[in-house]
């Protein structure tokens, strides 16, 4: 038990998974940005073909 004790304290003390963390944040945060972006890019071209693809079929008969 003294053995997993020491082992987590030497984790919670190790200074690189706390940079670890903060890199994953980072990521984390850009995706979002990126996701955020590509999807009002997206929006406006699948608004397109959505009033094209109207058009289209309010011409046709049934």
């Amino acid at each position: 038990m003294k053995n997993i004790i020491n082992k987590v304290k030497a984790f919670l003390a190790d200074e690189q998974g706390a940079e670890t963390v903060e890199w994953v944040m980072i990521a984390a945060a850009l995706a979002i940005v990126i996701a955020a972006v590509y999807a009002g890019t997206l929006q406006g071209g699948l608004e397109t073909a959505m009033k094209s693809l109207s058009n289209t079929l309010t011409g046709t008969t049934p």
